[in-house]
């Protein structure tokens, strides 16, 4: 909780404030999104190909409970790449400066 000194701040501190927290936080967004893509990456070079390819074909009929397993925890985190994704969007559309996705 903020004490009421905190109320004596001028804008520029505040902005500054409010602005190396989204830096901090779009730093971490950027870590998690580059791990996230680590994950995926790794099913894609298990597996020959992207998520959108296989759900476009499918499992072969005798994919055991390992591709299975696989598969959801693959569509797991390219759901989570998707969320990161938009809220670095936002951020940065906040902080003012384009989106590298």
């Amino acid at each position: 909780m903020l004490n009421t000194s905190a109320v004596r701040l001028t804008i520029p501190e505040w902005e500054r404030i409010v602005r190396l927290g989204i830096e901090r936080h779009v730093q971490e967004l950027e870590d998690e999104l580059k791990t996230v893509r680590e994950r995926i990456a790794a099913f894609e070079l298990k597996y020959g190909q992207s998520l959108a390819e296989l759900q476009r074909v499918g499992l072969p009929d005798d994919a055991g409970l390992e591709a299975h397993e696989d598969y959801v925890e693959w569509c797991s985190w390219q759901g989570r790449e998707a969320e990161l994704r938009e809220k670095l969007q936002e951020m940065y559309a906040i902080a003012g400066y384009g989106y590298g996705g």
